[in-house]
């Protein structure tokens, strides 16, 4: 009895060991899968960052250019093309500076021409105001007026013709129908015998200049109050009346 009990007892120790070295072995294999896992690891990163370097100098080496190697020829070319571009823009600035003094040149002519335009004018005026002075001491020296009246309608007509000459003329208005392109009306008379709206009186005279108006006519123009069929109509009757009368 005591001998079965102690059998068992050794057994039970026997398999306590043996689940004791087993633990071991299990612990021991996994440390040493860890450590494993851990080089595996280590060595990857290692072999990527080499292989990054690598790549990195590659592409550092490859933006570098490389020195470029001329032959007399295209140096000799080069500098020819440097000399056509710096004869080009030579040129260039001298004919800017010219046309630049060609504009300040016009620019003064043309200031010149505007200040003297009516030079040749004036000119052309002097012996009329020459008249006009030899009318004036006439006047004084004698007492003729209808010589002086005379004297200046004579200086009226050659003052026109002066004008005339500049492509000055003027506006003609008594007796012609009325115009707001050429006239200005200032006054309206009633006036039945004339057609509407015709000019019967000047007041100030307008000029044409190269048929332009430089400054209109003011007039004084009819105004009809009765039609002109009414107007034809009296007449015929008048005249029907006046058949009748003499007939009696």
């Amino acid at each position: 009895m005591s001998e079965v009990r102690n059998n068992q007892d050794n057994e039970r120790v026997k398999e306590e060991h043996d689940e004791v070295v087993n633990n071991v072995e299990e612990k021991e294999n996994l440390e040493s899968s860890k450590e494993n896992s851990k080089q595996e690891t280590e060595t990857g990163v290692t072999s990527k960052t080499e292989s990054d370097e690598k790549t990195g100098k590659d592409e550092k080496a490859s933006d570098v250019d490389e020195p470029v190697v001329l032959s007399k020829g295209e140096i000799a070319d080069l500098r020819k093309k440097a000399e056509e571009r710096d004869s080009f823009l030579d040129q260039l600035l001298r004919a800017r500076a010219e046309f630049m003094n060609y504009q300040k040149r016009v620019r003064k002519e043309n200031e010149s021409t505007a200040q003297y335009a009516i030079q040749d004018l004036i000119i052309d005026l002097f012996p009329e105001l020459d008249n006009f002075d030899r009318a004036l001491k006439l006047a004084d020296s004698s007492k003729d007026f209808d010589k002086f009246v005379e004297g200046i309608k004579l200086i009226e007509g050659q003052l026109f013709k002066v004008l005339a000459k500049y492509g000055v003329k003027p506006i003609e208005t008594v007796g012609k129908a009325f115009d707001p392109n050429l006239h200005e009306a200032v006054m309206e008379e009633e006036n039945n015998e004339l057609p509407h709206h015709t000019i019967i009186d000047e007041f100030q005279g307008g000029f044409l200049l190269n048929e332009r108006v430089i400054r209109p006519s003011k007039v004084k123009v009819s105004r009809r109050t009765i039609e002109e069929n009414d107007v034809k109509e009296t007449e015929e009757t008048e005249e029907a009346e006046n058949i009748q009368n003499n007939s009696d």
